[in-house]
């Protein structure tokens, strides 16, 4: 299957939502159909906390 997707053989799709605020429409949508492939939704990176 690797070797597939390396030469292309084998596509996916994927939606991909930014940020956690946009979660709920992205779960509405999924449930809708309104995605292609895969639902995900792409988190930030929290800054370091000093002292932590």
């Amino acid at each position: 299957m690797a070797g597939w997707l390396a030469d292309g053989t084998v596509r996916y799709d994927e939606t991909i939502v930014d940020g956690l605020e946009n979660a709920p429409q992205a779960f509405t949508d999924l449930l809708d159909g309104a995605n292609t492939g895969k639902m995900l939704v792409r988190l930030q990176a929290m800054p370091a906390v000093p002292g932590r």
